[in-house]
């Protein structure tokens, strides 16, 4: 909110707010509380707290923790006066005073600790937060008093807030603008020499003082400060454009033509906030107008103070003027109806300011300011389609100007017509522009021109030499686009030194590492990321998008660190929440990582997200994986003797008859340790037994086999396990030994889809057997290539899959070794067990082929059937 000083009715960076301070105090025990601190000073320690000091400190503690706060003071000091060279209960008594809003009695309790506890930083600290807390009433008061008018009472309350809080810069503006409501010039400026003193870098006091100088009718001093204020360091580009603006305001008002057009010679005479002052200017300086000369007229400058946080940053900004010329010549309506176009544009009347200004151009056809003044209100109201028509007609009547056509562009761009934009634009630069505006308009240009996917043209409009931050970035996003990224790598790492802003700089960096991603050369983009994280850069990028710049260069460790600490600000996005959930699983951390995806899949179900439902799948799909820690799995199985390894000791069935298996397994998946981002170790027993055997072979409780091992998948990516079993004997028909296995298999939608109802589907699986004892090798490979249909109208869990099948085996204890067959089959497997965070995670599955011998033994060919339990 931009008011005048001069009404007294500053409103910004120190609006008051009342707040209750609310501690909790919950965790903190009692009989720590009690006890002696190591913080606390040498008189702590003297002897403990007892008797009715004790009990008071209690009661205050648990009133303090009850939210009753102004009971807590009272007996916090009650304990205090029976024992106060205990320093815990005075900081007890203070946050009492505090917490209940009576700093004024804090304020006293604090002066009085320090009387006992000299230095004691805990005790400053607490009478620095009070002073600033009591400034803000008194504060508030003054801009109160300025509002209804009593600018004495203000000055009163100003001066005590300026007591309270000495090194606030805001409480000094405050009092500067009560005394100048006040009339109190002097005053005004001892307030801002004083104000330039505590901050000799901000320009603020300094442009006042030249302002309050001005009005005493001291232009030398004035002069002066207004010098000083643009020689202020670090200045922005729109701060010193106000600067130069009040004091032309200041150099009008004295009759000094030449130093108004020395001050805004940078800027382009059509440039709103210039016109009517340049114009004033160059008329008395060409003899077509008179000034009054009298500087104690100069018009107020407007103060806009707003919070940030780091404190109340105010800022001043020239006021909007009316021409102070007096015309000699005809063409004075035309200037004043320009001038009441401003005024009706301060008011926001954009209605009233766009009928002036064409009352304006219709008395000075021939002058092109008076043209751009239109073409600029009817932009500034949101009018552009009217804006380019009077551009256009301006240029049809031969009023045709640079700036005009640049004004055309910028009207046209707003309405979506980005290729005449781009041509006003470029006749613009060609015919000649103002120097501040042909940066502007080649920026405008270069970004439609990127826009509008013509990163040909952009570097066209690019300037030749002397390339800035803004034109080099630019720059480097057309090669970009012309997939020339060396080049534009080379010019990122440009616009990197180039940067004078944090924002500028981490932008750079970011694109640098984006263009190495895309040219395959990850080791440089992670180097870069760790660089620019070690340097503490970066942090002008939202916490969440550094962690996934992170992830994309193999820096899971920063990424992790990142996304959690988005979560603990509570400015983590809810979609990155699976992000982070994927990332922690990647460094190992499995409890966090359930607990970022189960977030996420919350987020999904409450509409914060907006993800895909095979996505969510996916995401209850790793949860039921990363919770699993013991599973069962059990099949009974007919087939050929020798289709599959056989753990029994005794074969009198030939190779060609069937027999019937059963066969199952407990598995246990260590929290700890056994599954690291999908690499898994697991323990497990198993139990073997022969159902059915054609030939009259064993069957029943002879044929049971024990087994115990241990299984390790040492890769995340891929299937690979190796497995170690140690064969034990519980049937006289089994067999003691030891086995060694390795096993890899590649699968493509064998998993369960939310979102198809059907799905291409194969797999092979590959395995060898070693067992010791009885010296035994075995070789089997099997692959099944189909299509899995869901069967909605029965469930939407059960999937039927027919398929082609291929196998071979090796088995050096038969007479023929090798068997080869191919053959088609079906599967039918139902999914269940599933929760809102686990994707089914058990499933049932019966499986039917038939198999044609193709080479090598029988017992390829015939009836292979299965069914199975995985829960």
């Amino acid at each position: 909110m931009l008011l005048p000083v001069g009404a007294m009715v500053i409103r910004g960076a120190e609006r008051l707010r009342r707040r209750k301070l609310r501690a909790a105090l919950g965790g903190l025990a009692l009989s720590l509380v009690l006890a002696c601190s190591a913080r606390a000073q040498t008189a702590d320690l003297d002897r403990p707290l007892d008797g009715e000091a004790y009990s008071s400190a209690a009661q205050a503690y648990k009133s303090f923790e009850q939210g009753n706060y102004q009971a807590a003071a009272n007996q916090a000091a009650a304990s205090v006066s029976l024992r106060p060279d205990i320093l815990r209960l005075r900081l007890l008594l203070i946050d009492a005073l505090v917490a209940a809003g009576n700093l004024a009695s804090a304020e006293q309790a604090t002066m009085a600790a320090l009387a006992t506890f000299s230095s004691n930083q805990e005790l400053e600290s607490r009478q620095s937060s009070i002073r600033q807390r009591l400034a803000q009433q008194p504060a508030g008061e003054g801009y109160k008093a300025l509002e209804r008018g009593d600018p004495k009472a203000a000055v009163r309350a100003a001066r005590k807030a300026v007591e309270y809080g000495p090194d606030v810069m805001s409480y000094r503006l405050l009092l500067l603008a009560a005394q100048l409501a006040d009339d109190n010039l002097v005053g005004a400026a001892e307030t801002a020499s004083e104000a330039i003193k505590l901050d000799s870098g901000n320009y603020v006091p300094l442009v006042w003082r030249a302002y309050i100088s001005q009005k005493l009718g001291n232009r030398t001093l004035a002069v002066a400060d207004f010098n000083a204020a643009l020689a202020v360091p670090d200045l922005t580009d729109a701060e010193k454009k106000q600067i130069r603006l009040i004091a032309s305001d200041a150099a009008l008002a004295s009759g000094d033509a030449r130093a108004v057009q020395i001050l805004l010679q940078p800027y382009a005479k059509t440039d709103p906030s210039v016109v009517t002052r340049i114009g004033d200017a160059d008329a008395a300086a060409e003899g077509k107008a008179t000034l009054k000369g009298d500087g104690r007229l100069m018009p107020m400058p407007v103060q806009d103070c707003r919070d940030t946080p780091y404190g109340s940053v105010c800022s001043l900004q020239a006021p909007l003027v009316q021409s102070i010329a007096t015309p000699i010549d005809k063409k004075a309506e035309g200037m004043e109806a320009a001038g009441k176009a401003y005024e009706a544009a301060r008011a926001k009347n954009y209605s009233v300011a766009i009928e002036q200004a064409k009352k304006a151009v219709a008395d000075t056809p021939e002058i092109a300011s008076t043209r751009l003044l239109l073409i600029n209100l009817q932009l500034t109201a949101g009018r552009p389609a009217e804006a380019e028509a009077t551009a256009s007609r301006a240029i049809a009547e031969g009023v045709v100007d640079a700036e005009i056509y640049a004004q055309r562009g910028f009207a046209r761009s707003r309405i979506g017509h980005d290729k005449g934009a781009m041509a006003d634009w470029e006749t613009a630069l060609a015919r000649g522009l103002p120097g501040d505006q042909i940066r502007n308009v080649r920026l405008a240009l270069v970004d439609t021109a990127l826009k509008a996917k013509d990163p040909q043209r952009a570097l066209r409009s690019l300037p030749r030499v002397g390339l800035d931050y803004d034109f080099t970035i630019r720059r480097a996003y057309a090669y970009q686009a012309l997939s020339r990224k060396e080049e534009a790598l080379r010019d990122f790492r440009s616009a990197e030194r180039l940067s004078v802003t944090n924002v500028q700089r981490d932008g750079a960096i970011q694109a640098q590492i984006n263009t190495l991603l895309e040219l395959d050369r990850k080791p440089e983009a992670r180097a870069i990321f760790d660089a620019a994280i070690a340097r503490g850069q970066l942090k002008s990028i939202r916490g969440a998008d550094v962690a996934y710049i992170g992830v994309a260069v193999g820096n899971d460790k920063v990424a992790l660190e990142l996304f959690d600490r988005a979560k603990a600000n509570g400015a983590l996005p809810p979609r990155a929440t699976i992000d982070a959930g994927y990332t922690a699983m990647r460094q190992f951390l499995n409890p966090k990582a359930i607990a970022y995806l189960m977030e996420g899949i919350d987020a999904k179900a409450d509409g914060r997200i907006n993800i895909d439902d095979q996505k969510l799948f996916e995401t209850r799909r790793t949860v039921a994986d990363l919770t699993r820690v013991w599973g069962i799995n059990s099949s009974i199985s007919y087939g050929k003797v020798g289709s599959a390894p056989n753990p029994f000791l005794t074969i009198n069935s030939p190779a060609s008859t069937y027999t019937s298996q059963f066969g199952s397994e407990l598995y246990y998946r260590p929290e700890a340790f056994g599954n690291r981002n999908g690499a898994l170790f697991e323990v497990f027993g198993r139990l073997f037994e022969t159902l059915y055997d054609e030939a009259g072979g064993p069957t029943g409780l002879r044929t049971t086999q024990g087994m115990a091992g241990a299984r390790w998948k040492p890769f995340s990516d891929h299937n690979l396990v190796f497995e170690v079993d140690k064969l034990f004997r519980l049937g006289n028909a089994a067999r003691d030994d030891t086995l060694l296995r390795a096993a890899y298999s590649y699968t493509v939608g064998t998993d369960l889809r939310a979102i198809d109802t059907h799905w291409p589907t194969w797999y092979i699986y590959a395995e060898v057997d070693r067992f010791f004892q009885k010296t035994q090798l075995i070789g089997l490979f099997e692959g099944r290539f189909g299509h899995s249909f869901r069967l909605d109208p029965i469930s939407r869990n059960l999937v039927f899959f027919p398929h082609a099948v291929v196998a071979a085996s090796y088995d050096d204890s038969f007479a023929v070794r090798d068997a080869f067959s191919a053959g088609v089959g079906s599967s039918i497997r139902y999914w269940f067990g599933e929760t809102k965070y686990l994707a089914p995670p058990s499933y049932w599955e019966l499986t039917l082929q038939y198999r044609f011998r193709l080479a090598g033994d029988r017992r390829a060919e015939g009836i292979f059937a299965q069914t199975s339990i995985n829960y």
